[in-house]
């Protein structure tokens, strides 16, 4: 029997970075107040739901996101909750805390007839996904940023582990960070999708070999 379940991505609340427009990959902030109030409105709504599992990224904007959650988890028993580094937002090594205007930099912008683009989400209306990791590891002086085999290694295999816990027709809530959703929506429609929003929730299906379907994208209620 074809297994399938429901992920449910949830992308943590604002943080300070976000407001300043600095590049946060595994880099990290607080969240401000708003980010605080938006994601304890997302919890209630998810609240509603029976999720046989949660899985968080492990970096602090994230955990902060996911205590929040499920502290308005007034009616459920308690959900098994498992931080894992494979949700972390992509990593963009020397240039984590810059400014987010150093995308303009990674390509030749006179060809789309533009002079500078506001983050990496726009640059993608123009150049593929992956196009776009490989040149950050190339342009970075330490090469430590992600490329796109090394980005995909480890969101597969995050998928292979929840999908390995889990029983066919679960709900599954994974909260994690902006391009990582945006680059699995991408991935699965072929079409280009802008960052979701801070707090904001995204539903996809997958099944035994790790095909996804995305239902819904960057809602803000169900």
């Amino acid at each position: 029997m074809l297994k399938k379940i429901q992920l449910y991505f949830v992308r943590h609340g604002e943080t300070y970075f976000n407001t300043c427009e600095k590049i946060q990959g595994w880099s990290d902030s607080l969240l401000t107040q708003e980010g605080v109030n938006k994601v304890t409105h997302v919890g209630k709504i998810i609240n509603r739901l029976s999720f046989a599992k949660v899985y968080s990224s492990d970096l602090g904007r994230a955990r902060s996101t996911t205590e929040i959650i499920l502290s308005e988890n007034k009616n459920q028993q308690v959900i098994p909750l498992e931080y894992v580094s494979n949700f972390r937002e992509q990593f963009f090594g020397s240039f984590e805390g810059d400014q987010l205007n150093i995308f303009s930099k990674l390509f030749d912008l006179k060809t789309i007839n533009k002079v500078s683009v506001a983050n990496d989400s726009e640059l993608a209306m123009y150049f593929p996904e992956d196009e776009i990791m490989d040149r950050f590891k190339l342009i970075d002086p330490s090469h430590d940023a992600e490329n796109s085999l090394e980005f995909w290694h480890r969101i597969e295999q995050g998928l292979r582990h929840i999908f390995s816990e889990s029983q066919n027709g679960d709900k599954i809530l994974v909260i994690t960070h902006g391009a990582v959703i945006r680059k699995l929506a991408t991935r699965t429609t072929r079409s280009y999708h802008k960052n979701p929003d801070n707090a904001s929730i995204s539903i996809f299906e997958i099944n035994d070999d790790l095909k996804m379907k995305l239902n819904k994208y960057n809602q803000h209620n169900l």
